[in-house]
């Protein structure tokens, strides 16, 4: 027959049965609020704001120096950035061919920064969070035994929902929500405005920037703050003209991140690893561990051409946004090269945030050959003019691959 003891005990779950029934209602508590989702946002939400608000930080990662906490933005911020807004829409609009949004910029606090954007990340993240959830149920369901064995132990314990396999699913959800809110909401610590990754997270057509986050990247590689506020709305705009005038786009990217997720496997060795040393009574333990202690992905060929899709789309818009923001720039702003440079090393190594993204969500939104697409910007400027530069945006077969 079954040993409850001995499976209770390979799962790090309390081994007298009281305390496995126990064990099972707290589980049930936690996933009540997850319903049907593949994630379970209720956890995921409630991390990434504490995350945002510096009350919590990214698991075996030190905390870079910040502004502390979640402070709302100034008059005094609100009236500098709108008024560095204003100075970019102005030098912007001669040198694009397309129409610069002519609403106000919107300017954040980190939260707000969350709350606008995660309507956006949640189609983003729950196709991957599907598949992710099912092979990490599968993968805790196999270290606890068979399916029919876990049957048996269901029929002396109430499992949520009653049904074992939909438990270890939910379980699954669970886990990459605790890792997705603490991503989330580091994002909210870093990003300085709502299109820094290339996606369209922000409200249509409206630019926006996160006070405090500017004012850190300011002060933490020493800009001029007047130059890098018109720097840093020039290029949040321009993302924002381009997402506007290519509604295509935006799909485009989401697409590429399905298609990646579709073929998402988990590397099973390493899993259970981490399986056998989780307590699953104890679902804290969850939040202290690492994305890279927990999800080991493994790319199939179709995954790494929908990879490379996605980065060759990134890399054309970052190159597409630098190539207008410099050319409506240049000559006006001091240290110009500097920021840019600086934008440039964060893009392509990506902060803590991005990085624990990556692992978690098992993609890099991060483009690839950036300098290879400015070339070719400049060069279809040189050849078919802005309008002609612009055009290329009217279809994907436009664009190189």
């Amino acid at each position: 027959g079954l040993d409850l003891s001995a499976l209770a005990q390979q799962a790090n779950l309390p081994q007298d049965p009281a305390q496995l029934r126990a064990a099972a209602a707290q589980m049930q508590h936690m996933f009540a609020a997850q319903g049907d989702d593949p994630v379970n946002w209720q956890m995921a939400e409630d991390i990434a704001r504490r995350t945002a608000a510096g009350q919590t930080g990214i698991p075996g990662s030190k905390a870079p120096i910040r502004t502390p906490g979640d402070p709302s933005p100034t008059d005094s911020a609100v009236a500098e950035l709108r008024q560095a807004a204003q100075v970019a829409r102005l030098w912007l609009d001669p040198v694009i061919a397309i129409d610069v949004p002519a609403t106000e910029l919107g300017v954040y606090s980190r939260g707000t920064w969350l709350h606008r954007t995660l309507p956006r990340w949640k189609p983003i993240v729950e196709p991957v969070a599907k598949y992710m959830s099912g092979a990490i149920g599968e993968a805790i369901a196999a270290q606890l035994g068979q399916m029919g064995e876990m049957g048996e132990m269901g029929a002396g314990m109430e499992m949520p929902g009653g049904d074992p396999a939909a438990m270890m699913e939910r379980m699954g959800g669970t886990m990459f929500g605790v890792q997705f809110g603490h991503a989330i909401g580091s994002l909210a610590r870093e990003a300085s405005g709502t299109t820094d990754l290339g996606l369209p997270l922000g409200r249509d057509a409206e630019p926006a920037m996160v006070a405090a986050n500017v004012d850190d990247l300011i002060s933490g590689h020493s800009l001029d703050p007047g130059a890098a506020r018109i720097f840093l709305a020039a290029r949040e705009i321009a993302h924002t003209a381009l997402f506007t005038a290519a509604p295509w786009l935006g799909k485009a990217l989401f697409s590429a991140i399905e298609d990646y997720s579709r073929g998402i496997t988990l590397d099973l060795d390493a899993l259970d690893e981490m399986v056998r040393d989780l307590d699953l009574s104890d679902p804290e333990a969850m939040q202290a561990k690492r994305p890279e202690d927990m999800f080991v992905f493994t790319r199939r060929a179709s995954q790494e051409r929908a990879l490379e899709e996605l980065a060759t789309t990134l890399a054309l818009i970052e190159a597409w946004a630098d190539h207008v923001t410099t050319q409506a720039l240049d000559g006006k702003l001091p240290d110009l090269e500097a920021m840019r440079e600086v934008l440039r090393r964060r893009r392509a190594a990506g902060g803590p945030a991005e990085q624990m993204l990556s692992r978690t969500v098992g993609i890099e939104l991060r483009p690839r050959r950036v300098r290879e697409a400015l070339s070719w910007w400049e060069s279809v400027l040189d050849t078919e003019g802005t309008s002609g530069r612009e055009a290329k945006w009217d279809h994907p077969d436009l664009l190189p691959t």
